[in-house]
């Protein structure tokens, strides 16, 4: 998986099916095959659309039209794959529009994950798309917890673009790619502690913390407010100019029409991973009670750059709510290698004025691990939703 970082360093197939086959054989892999993800990046497109209500053979003629007007490159260089998020059939019949999830990817880039895998000597099941695999390993498989009759946004923070998904009622209804990430706090710290960019990612991850003093981010989250106020509109996908592409679907974006009638019926059980009560969490870290320490220094480096996200972040909230929809988000699932930044998901839920978890795609699952490997496995939860995500894919079919 994250093929997609891969391909925009520019990385050749030939050295990352090296680095693949590498990887399987010392992980004792046995099958040669594999569903692999496809990031939401500069080259990719995923997004809901609205079109008039039509039959699948009228779609199929109009989505050849309809796609350059969505994606920011030349339509004749993409692949294109496209489903109704609720098929016809089941729309109410006085419903005059439908919504279709779009994914549309340059061609160069899709060749680029192709030819990796196939010189790893592997077989392509399917190339997913991030949010239809990280909604299924955190919406689709909690469908008996009530997790279909809330609206959930997903915010996958990664190393070069974070991903805000939302769905509402277990259907994908927006996704926004946003350029800081992982990579951005990273910069950040190396530019301000004077540090290489492996040290500084060293002392994100090992030094890196959330304080909960207002007055060392407050005055960078006004900042990013006031750059808000003057961007009011998100730019989803400018239309481009160019040819419409006539190649027919290669990305598989599954069964997932039926996925919101599939929740059980009568009154859900409350959305709740916890297992019982909640306990009081813990006092949260300060300035004052850390003192001056490296952590102090790497979260202030931190900080502008975290308050921009918090500001993109709850820019998509609010433009989902606002634009349309009139619809709150219930539930905030953060993951990523960021996600796991002590008290992050508190920082989140703070500033944005929604509960906020850290995506556990474990929680459900019963996973075989040899001795003391659970509790390293449980601290690495954050970073597999899109990974289980596709290993379940085949189970929830």
């Amino acid at each position: 998986r994250g093929l997609g970082d891969v391909y925009k360093r520019q990385v050749d197939p030939p050295a990352l099916a090296g680095a693949i086959t590498q990887l399987i054989a010392s992980a004792g892999a046995k099958s040669r095959k594999v569903h692999c993800s496809v990031a939401s990046q500069s080259s990719l497109v995923v997004r809901p659309i609205e079109v008039p209500r039509m039959s699948e053979a009228e779609l199929v003629e109009t989505m050849r039209w309809e796609v350059e007007r969505y994606i920011p490159f030349a339509a004749s260089e993409v692949i294109v794959d496209y489903k109704p998020l609720v098929a016809v059939e089941q729309l109410p019949e006085s419903q005059q529009n439908m919504d279709v999830l779009l994914a549309a990817g340059q061609e160069d880039m899709i060749n680029a994950y192709v030819e990796a895998l196939t010189q790893a000597k592997l077989e392509i099941l399917s190339l997913d798309v991030e949010p239809l695999a990280s909604g299924r390993a955190l919406i689709d498989i909690n469908a008996d917890r009530g997790a279909y009759e809330q609206v959930i946004a997903l915010v996958n923070i990664g190393a070069g673009t974070t991903d805000i998904s939302i769905y509402k009622r277990g259907v994908l209804s927006f996704c926004r790619p946003v350029a800081l990430a992982g990579d951005s706090l990273t910069n950040a710290i190396s530019e301000n502690l004077g540090r290489e960019f492996a040290e500084a990612e060293r002392l994100k991850t090992e030094e890196g913390m959330i304080l909960f003093d207002a007055s060392l981010y407050r005055t960078a989250i006004e900042a990013g407010s006031e750059r808000e106020a003057e961007n009011e509109r998100i730019e989803l996908a400018p239309p481009p100019e160019g040819e419409t592409s006539s190649e027919g679907p290669v990305f598989d974006l599954g069964d997932e029409e039926n996925e919101a009638a599939a929740a059980a019926s009568g009154e859900p059980a409350a959305f709740d991973l916890g297992g019982g009560e909640t306990p009081a969490p813990p006092p949260v870290p300060t300035a004052q009670n850390v003192g001056d320490t490296m952590g102090r220094r790497v979260f202030e480096s931190m900080a502008p750059t975290l308050a921009e996200l918090v500001t993109e972040v709850r820019r998509s909230l609010d433009f989902f709510s606002t634009r349309g929809s009139q619809t709150r988000v219930d539930k905030v699932f953060v993951f990523g290698g960021t996600a796991r930044l002590p008290h992050f998901e508190r920082f989140l839920t703070n500033e944005l004025g929604t509960e906020v978890e850290i995506g556990n795609p474990l929680a459900r699952l019963d996973i075989a691990t040899p001795d003391g490997y659970s509790e390293e496995l449980k601290s690495f939860s954050p970073m597999l939703p899109i990974a289980v995500g596709m290993g379940i894919r085949d189970l929830m079919e």
